[in-house]
């Protein structure tokens, strides 16, 4: 199931995509956004599990330039890229470092989008062999405008066929979607 991403998240996100690509273009591949949001990315990753690192920075103990500073130091100290790290002093400072995950996956969808990518989740009810995953990908491919990064997945409640989602689109071709929309249509 996709995260939700609320509008503020997204304005921030926005914002931080547009001084990524004044500061450091637009080239390259992956693009400095896509780097940028990778990195992001995997802070947002730790800072949801971790029960003490939210806990320090949410708490209004500390004066936010305090904890400002620090966010700095930790995001430094990790390797973030020197935008991270700017950002995340921001967010702290305005207080809104506890939508760090949203805006982390709202910067990584519009970075993938302005760089022309597609993101892509194929789930089957079972495994499949190689080769038809290539097929597929090569078929879902060419109906894709923009460059598709796959991602697989299984779910036996599928019981059989393939949900297909990206650009926030749904296609379920799944065994169990087929019964649930037949079901629906004798109840009315």
């Amino acid at each position: 199931m996709a995260k939700k991403i609320g509008k503020l998240a997204r304005r921030y996100a926005k914002a931080f995509l547009s001084v990524i690509e004044s500061e450091q273009g637009t080239s390259g591949s992956p693009t400095p956004a896509q780097t940028v949001a990778d990195s992001l990315g995997a802070f947002a990753e730790v800072w949801e599990n971790n029960d003490e690192l939210p806990m320090y920075f949410l708490n209004p103990m500390f004066e936010i330039d305090v904890r400002a500073k620090a966010m700095k130091s930790i995001a430094a100290t990790a390797g973030l890229p020197q935008t991270a790290v700017n950002f995340l002093k921001v967010l702290v400072e305005r207080d809104r470092v506890k939508i760090l995950p949203e805006i982390a996956l709202a910067l990584h969808e519009m970075a993938d989008e302005a760089a022309g990518v597609v993101q892509v989740q194929v789930t089957t009810a079972q495994n499949i062999e190689q080769a038809e995953k290539e097929d597929i990908e090569k078929q879902l491919a060419a109906s894709i405008k923009g460059t598709p990064q796959f991602t697989w997945g299984v779910d036996s409640s599928l019981m059989g066929g393939m949900l297909i989602t990206y650009g926030g689109r749904v296609f379920d071709g799944s065994l169990s979607g087929r019964l649930e929309r037949i079901q629906r249509g004798l109840s009315h």
